[in-house]
C-alpha cells in the first residue's frame, strides 16, 4: 500500500498499490500552468483504488473542459486530476506521496508543446501528443 499526503499535512490518502508502473510527464501547457513549473509528473490509478483517510473536507475541486483538477483548499497541493469521460480513473500527482515508489516505466507526453526553456536531459520514451495505446 501507498501513502501521500499535502504539503500541509491535512490531507492524508491511502493508494491500494504495491507500486507505480508508468511515470507521465506530462510537458503540456495546462500542466505548466497547473504546476507552475515545465512538467507535471502523474501515474494514472483506477480511482477506486485511492481512499482518503483525512481531510476529506479540504479536497476542493477545479473544473474545465470535463476536466477535474483536486486540490487541499488549505495548502492548494494537487492531489490528481478526474476526467468526466473516464471516472475509472485518476491522474495521481506522484510529488505527493510518502512511500517510495520505484516505477518500471517513465515516459514524457506532450513533448510538441513543451516550454521552449525546457530540456529534456533523459533517455525515457518521448512522444509529441499521447502516447500510443
Amino acid at each position: 500500500m501507498l501513502t501521500g499526503s499535502c504539503l500541509c499535512g491535512s490531507i492524508k490518502y491511502q493508494l491500494n498499490q504495491e507500486d507505480i508502473d508508468t511515470l507521465f510527464v506530462c510537458h503540456c501547457s495546462r500542466c505548466r500552468k497547473e504546476s507552475g513549473s515545465a512538467f507535471n509528473t502523474s501515474a494514472v490509478i483506477n480511482s477506486a483504488d485511492i481512499t482518503i483517510t483525512e481531510g476529506k473536507d479540504l479536497v476542493k475541486k477545479y473544473s474545465v473542459n470535463g476536466v477535474n483538477r483536486h486540490f487541499c483548499v488549505g495548502c492548494g497541493s494537487r492531489l490528481y486530476s478526474s476526467r468526466d469521460n473516464d471516472p475509472a480513473h485518476y491522474r495521481l500527482r506522484v510529488g505527493l506521496l510518502d512511500t517510495p515508489i520505484n516505477p518500471a516505466k517513465k515516459i514524457h507526453v506532450f513533448t510538441a508543446s513543451k516550454a521552449s526553456w525546457d530540456e529534456i536531459c533523459d533517455d525515457f520514451p518521448q512522444y509529441p501528443e499521447r502516447p500510443p495505446v
